[in-house]
């Protein structure tokens, strides 16, 4: 009995076997078959591509996403390292110890992504009570700027992700719906023609045995066995 095609198969054996199938009808002359399952194999192909084009659209959109983190993150290197030179040109007022407590700014760059942009605009804040003719009050804008950028970013994301699934969970519908009507050719070809024969119309999709060390590597029936 020819194996038919299983949920855990992959797209890419679902078509394979599918195009095969559908040779070997027109090759056996049973194109009456053919007219319910080209449509589903186009479908699928059509699903799979979409699928790999919200695929490559949540890749992209997650690089987008971490070069904005990194753009954060130098913006409040930026912000300290500023600080350090105010601080020691203004020994008497120092800024560092009331905007970074820790000392670094390694707690707030480390925090989760989703948690970092509150935070840096809490630091913004701190900034902004310093007073606009603070020399570091420029860093404030910069700061909440990058925030709000690494905000939209996640969004982005994830609802790039959530446009993937919904186009994988699509895909799937167009397997199922094509393995379904793969299995039903073949019992339908059992009915009118057989089993011998409907096996015929499907392709094989074991995996090959090796040939053993000592087989021969001429093929049966080929022209290299004909001409010896």
């Amino acid at each position: 009995m020819a194996r038919m095609l299983t949920e855990r198969d992959s797209t890419a054996l679902h078509l394979n076997a599918s195009r095969r199938h559908v040779r070997l009808l027109r090759r056996s002359r049973r194109e009456e078959m053919i007219t319910g399952i080209d449509p589903l194999i186009a479908d699928l192909q059509h699903k799979q591509q979409l699928s790999e084009d919200r695929a490559l659209d949540t890749q992209a959109a997650y690089d987008a996403l971490v070069a904005s983190d990194a753009e954060l993150d130098d913006a409040v290197r930026n912000l300290h390292d500023a600080g350090k030179q105010h601080d020691r040109s203004n020994p008497t007022s120092p800024a560092l110890p009331d905007l970074f407590p820790n000392g670094g700014f390694g707690t707030l760059i480390d925090l989760p992504l989703k948690d970092e942009p509150d935070n840096v605009d809490a630091l913004a804040k701190k900034l902004e009570l310093l007073g606009p003719d603070h020399n570091l009050a420029p860093h404030a804008a910069k700061l909440r700027a990058g925030a709000q950028a690494v905000r939209d970013a996640i969004k982005l994301h994830n609802d790039a992700i959530r446009v993937q699934k919904s186009a994988e969970a699509e895909e799937d519908i167009a397997k199922s719906a094509l393995r379904r009507k793969y299995e039903a050719n073949y019992l339908d070809g059992r009915k009118l023609w057989g089993r011998v024969f409907a096996d015929r119309l499907f392709p094989d999709l074991r995996a090959p045995k090796r040939p053993s060390a000592d087989a021969p590597s001429v093929v049966k029936g080929s022209f290299a066995e004909k001409s010896a």
